[in-house]
């Protein structure tokens, strides 16, 4: 199936879609940014999440322990 509504004109992020373009590869393409966007927001909330608990933990023992680790 071509893609009848894909223009050679540019768009508004100055792409041309190719003639002979099938939508289910624009929609794979898509699919594989979106997850790629979701893991990367995963990984730095769990490196910020570390991060954080960390300095939590480690207030909390110069507390307890008088600076003594």
């Amino acid at each position: 199936m071509n893609a009848p509504f894909c223009r050679p004109q540019r768009g508004l992020s100055g792409l041309t879609c190719p003639r002979h373009t099938h939508h289910s590869e624009i929609l794979y393409v898509v699919i594989i940014t979106i997850k790629c966007a979701i893991y990367t927001l995963y990984v730095v909330f769990v490196l910020i999440w570390l991060h954080l608990s960390f300095i939590v933990f480690n207030d909390i023992s110069r507390i307890f322990c008088r600076g003594r680790l």
